[in-house]
Formats: structure tokens, sequence, C-alpha cells
């Protein structure tokens, strides 16, 4: 393995010195995702404003804003949005940290004429427990055409409660090449999650009532249990033009075009996922968190990798900025690798039973088919009709057929349906997995699942609406014992939301709702309503030399049957014993910018212990969030 990522680093840094695709070089800065599976390069916005600079600290917030936590920093979350929890085919125990994870597709590319850096800062400035942050990112052309970047931050958590303690790193190199007829784009990423395990408080009741004077003095269901997570992904993506449209302009100034943009473009990607799990045990006396054990030893020590190679093929015919119709096939094959510690029964010479550790692996090779048609960007309409379906290996006969319609009101507003049709195989080690706690082997049927959402939205009104419903055959969900089980009846959730921004004069209020129903409350929990609510007075003062925010933001779901959370799995389940939700998270904040400088301070939770709100502040059972307390943090930008 390691083997195939030096050979991927040196064709990616070879292929960054060829001359390729146009950019727009009056510019000062571009900054571009790619999108279409990776074959476009689309513009998207720089933010450098105050509003919501109290959360850049917790880069989860830029894929959601409702969690179910485990309660520090860079430790397991769980969307509580449904349609954004991630995909079935994601390393099942890795999903936890999902929300955290650098990657390819969530890589803001730049071109830039003078270097770009952020430096940021954040800290809870506590003595005894604290979270800090730091982040580094800073990007540069080496030529017109060509950007290198890297990106580093550090996301840690000191106890509070007992055996709770967090230290995330995230790196990454990135770099972007694009001139004439050839682009190429890159990315490496470690991610790297080290956490202790508490599996929460154990007496809830009694942190309702207050009874401890200090908040490490509550008992916790775990006292040595340790996680460690590491995602690493190497990733190239490479287009050249065979042939280009034409452009010419006549005397007049108009100009014409003939001709078909033909492409050919091809992906590299690699990634390793590591998950071990670490705990003593008492054998006499098992922890309830675990409901077996499976050793005569009492140091658990549980590992699980899947690695994979994958490259794509496509052939691209047209452009959707021109062309009426553009369309695009491609090929991909995925050499994927799954392996565990597990325990194996070993009859010696004596003929004596005993449990050893033994590694075992298993390799696939998946072989994937798919196409893509694009209506035209331009036009009043814009459409888009993609299908993938796979030939040979573990997803075989696995497919995805997915479409968008949109259209375009007044120049200011999207209005529009999309919706996808797929057959998904359960993850490897939902079907096969064995460890200190767990053992489970089952050939679970692939699950159907059909959604559809109709949307509105608006950049220009800061306005987006969207209604949804999926439907799901063969739901796979997590039991209370924390154990996969396959539903027998079919699923229905239903899901509204809405993204408004209000302003008037200089108030602001930036709203989030989100409404959920679901016909299988006995295997999937969701509130019904989960709301976020920023509303704050912005001023501009000394000539727009200093611009300062004020205010508050509430967090808020209804009350439901939250999840709990494995630590020796990483996985969200089911749990039926208490309620979490209808308490209302309120931080007021301040921040303010002053040339290339923004400055925050933060009062969180405030309602923490005062009246009705008390200490309910759980997110996920039984774990806890951090009580009241300050946040304070900085970030420089320099451009040069």
């Amino acid at each position: 393995m390691r083997r195939y990522y030096l050979i991927s680093i040196l064709i990616f840094a070879a292929a960054v010195l060829a001359h390729g695709q146009v950019i727009d070089t009056a510019r000062n800065i571009n900054t571009w995702m790619l999108k279409h599976n990776y074959t476009r390069f689309e513009d998207v916005p720089l933010d450098t404003n105050t509003h919501q600079l109290q959360h850049d600290y917790n880069p989860a917030y830029l894929q959601g804003f409702s969690y179910e936590s485990v309660g520090i920093l860079g430790h397991g979350l769980n969307h509580v949005d449904f349609m954004r929890r991630p995909d079935p085919a994601v390393f099942l125990f890795g999903r936890a940290w999902d929300p955290y994870l650098k990657t390819a597709e969530r890589t803001v590319f730049f071109n830039t004429k003078s270097p770009f850096t952020r430096l940021a800062y954040t800290t809870i400035p506590v003595k005894d427990w604290k979270e800090e942050t730091i982040e580094i990112m800073h990007t540069q052309n080496a030529s017109p055409y060509t950007n290198f970047g890297i990106d580093f931050s550090i996301l840690s958590g000191k106890d509070l409660y007992n055996n709770q303690a967090t230290k995330t790193i995230r790196a990454g190199l990135n770099g972007s090449h694009a001139k004439n007829r050839y682009s190429i784009f890159g990315t490496f990423y470690y991610n790297d999650f080290d956490a202790y395990d508490n599996a929460g408080i154990t007496y809830r009741d009694s942190f309702l009532l207050d009874v401890e004077a200090n908040w490490w003095d509550y008992d916790v269901n775990l006292s040595h249990a340790h996680s460690h997570y590491r995602n690493m992904s190497l990733f190239t993506t490479q287009k050249y033009n065979i042939a280009e449209r034409q452009f010419t302009t006549d005397s007049l100034g108009n100009t014409t075009s003939t001709g078909k943009t033909l492409s050919i473009s091809y992906q590299l990607a690699m990634g390793q996922q590591y998950k071990d799990y670490y705990d003593e045990v008492d054998l006499e006396e098992l922890s309830p968190v675990y409901s077996n054990y499976y050793y005569l030893s009492d140091i658990a020590r549980d590992s699980a990798v899947e690695q994979n190679i994958s490259s794509v093929l496509q052939l691209i015919l047209g452009d959707p900025d021109y062309d009426k119709i553009s369309a695009r096939i491609y090929a991909g094959h995925e050499f994927k690798r799954f392996g565990m510690i597990s325990p194996d029964l070993v009859v010696d010479s004596l003929a004596t039973d005993t449990v050893v550790r033994q590694y075992h692996s298993e390799y696939f090779n998946d072989v994937s088919l798919g196409f893509h048609l694009a209506g035209p960007t331009t036009g009043v309409w814009d459409w888009v009709i993609g299908g993938k379906y796979y030939l040979l290996g573990y997803k075989q006969n696995n497919f995805d057929l997915n479409t968008t319609f949109s259209r375009e009101l007044g120049g200011k507003t999207d209005l529009g349906i999309r919706g996808s049709f797929e057959m998904v195989r359960p993850h490897y080690f939902t079907n096969h997995y064995a460890s200190s706690f767990f053992i489970w082997d089952n050939d679970f049927s692939s699950m159907l699942r059909i959604k559809g959402e109709a949307f509105i939205q608006s950049d220009e009104l800061e306005t987006d609406i969207r209604f949804g419903a999926a439907y799901i055959s063969n739901y796979i969900y997590w039991d209370t014992l924390a154990m996969p089980r396959q539903y027998d009846k079919d699923v229905l959730v239903l899901s509204a939301s809405m993204s408004k921004h209000f302003k008037l004069s200089g108030w602001n209020s930036d709203n989030r709702l989100l409404l959920q129903y679901t016909t299988a409350e006995e295997v999937l929990n969701i509130p019904f309503l989960a709301i976020y609510s920023s509303n704050y007075w912005k001023q501009s003062l000394f000539k727009g030399a200093l611009v300062a925010d004020l205010g508050f933001d509430l967090y808020f779901t209804t009350k439901y049957r939250a999840s709990t959370y494995m630590p020796a799995t990483g996985i969200f389940h089911l749990q039926d014993k208490n309620d979490v939700g209808a308490y209302p998270f309120v931080d007021v904040f301040f921040a303010f910018k002053i040339k290339s400088t923004r400055l925050f301070a933060s009062y969180n939770n405030i309602l923490q212990g005062i009246g009705f709100a008390g200490n309910d502040f759980f997110t996920a059972d039984p774990y806890p969030m951090k009580p009241r307390h300050f946040r304070l943090g900085v970030i420089w930008y320099f451009y040069d």
C-alpha cells in the first residue's frame, strides 16, 4: 500500500508541471470547489465576514447545525438531520467523525495573485479543563496558473468529565494547475482523532439534581477506554481537452462559436481508514456498557482497517456553459481491503480450548460504469441526469440514478426538484465483524433508497427552502445492544427545512429550521423540530475601519429518544431509557473586525442551572454537553 502512495505522489508532482486550462488571472483571488464527479471546478465565495465567527472553531458546523454529540470537541457526532447522515458506504467505524474530515470534495482550491494566509486560535480560558483550536492555512501561486496550499489544524479538549480528553490533527496539502487545454487538481489529507471514552455519566438523575460540587466528581461508565481513528487520503484529477469550441469576434464585436469540446478526465484516489480501541476489563464484573467479552485477558485491544485504491476514466462531450446538452460517460475500478483483529477459538495439543487474537482480511475489486447528462447552466432551465452501475465486486448489482431539474425565476431565485433511486449494499463491516465485545456475521440484503426533494433557493435573497421525502426498504439500524439489525418493514421519512437571513437596518436574524417525521420510530429516532437562530446587531464604526456584531445564538430540538454512543465501535445506536431535548442552548457573543483581524468572545449555555433548563443539557444519552463557559478567539488574514 505504501508503494502505491509513493507512485501516486510522483504522478501528482509531475503532472502539475504541465500546461493547461485557462484561469481568470485578472481576479486577485479565484476560489473553487470540484463538482460533477470532479470534472468541473465551480466558483465559491470566500467568506471573511464577522458573522458566524463564534462557530468557526468547530469544523462540523460547515456540515450541519444540529448534532447528537458525545460532548467534547473532536469526538463523536451524529447528524440530527437524517438526510445529512453519511452514506452506508462510508467506513462504518469512522462515521461519527465524518463531519470533521478534510476531504477532496470539501476542498476549496485557490488561485491568488499574492500569498494568502489564515491564522486562527480559540480557547476556553479555564485552568482545570478547556478546549483549544489552532489553525494555519496558507496558499500561493507558483505561476499565474499553478497554486499550492497547506492546511493544518489541531482541535483538543481537556477533561471536564472524567476520561474524556481529545486531540485531533487535521493536515493537508492541495494544488491546482489550469491553463489552455489541461487542468489538474490534487489533495493529500491526514485526519487523526485520539479520544478517551467514558461512555457518559453513570447516574443521570444525580447529574440533573446537581448533586456533586464539581463536574469531574460525577461517576462515568468507563475509566480506561481509549479510541483512535485515522483517515488518510490522496486524490488527483486531471482533465485534457482533446478538441475545443472555437470563438470568433467580428469587427462589430459580435462573438460566435463553432464546434464542440471533447475532453478526457482521469482520477486516482487512495485511502486508508483505521480504528482501534483499548480498554481494561474487569473479568468478574463486566461494565454494563458491554453485553459480552470474548477474551480471557483483562486487556481489550480491537482494530479494523479499510484500504482502497480507485481510478475513474471519463469521456466528456460538450460544455454545459454553452451547449444545450453535454454528456459524460465513465468507467471506474476500486480495489478494497478490509481487515480486523478477531477472536479465534484454538484447540491445543491437550485439547484445551483458548481464544487468541488473529488478523483477518478480505479483498474486493469493484468495477462500475456511469453516465451524466446536463443541460445548459445559462438557460432558463437547468437539468442534470446521472447514473452508476456496479458490474463486479462487493457492490455488484448496486446502482444509483439521480436527477435535478431547476428553473430560474426573475433572475434571483431557483425553483426545482431533485431525486435519487439507488440500491446500496451495507458496508462490509455491517455484515462481518468480530472483536473483544462484538461478533456478528450477517447477510443483509441491499437497501433500496428513493429520495425526492423540492427546493427554492436564492443567494441574493438569502433564502433556502426544501421539502424532502425518503423511502427506504431493508433499512439497517443499530439496536439497544449496539448490534446491527435489518428492519422488516419499509421506512418513510418526511422533512422540511428553511434557511433565511432577515435584515432590518443594523439588526440581523439568521435562522435555520428543520422539521422531520418518520413512520418507523421504533428503529429511527429523530426530533420533530430542530432550530438554530442567530440574532445580532451589526454596526460599522470609524468609516468602516471597525465592524462589530453583538447578539445571541439559540439551539433547540423538541424532546425525543436520542441515540447513545458505543465507544467500542464508534457507532450511535438506539437507547430506550431517557428522552433528550427541549433544552434551549443559548450563547451570547460579541465579534468585531479591525482591518484583517477578527476577534470574538462568547458566553455559552447561559441558561444552565437556571429555572426549567437546569442541568438537562444533553444531546445524546447519557453524554452531557459543556456547562456555562466563556470561549475566546482571534483570526488573522494576510494577503500581500
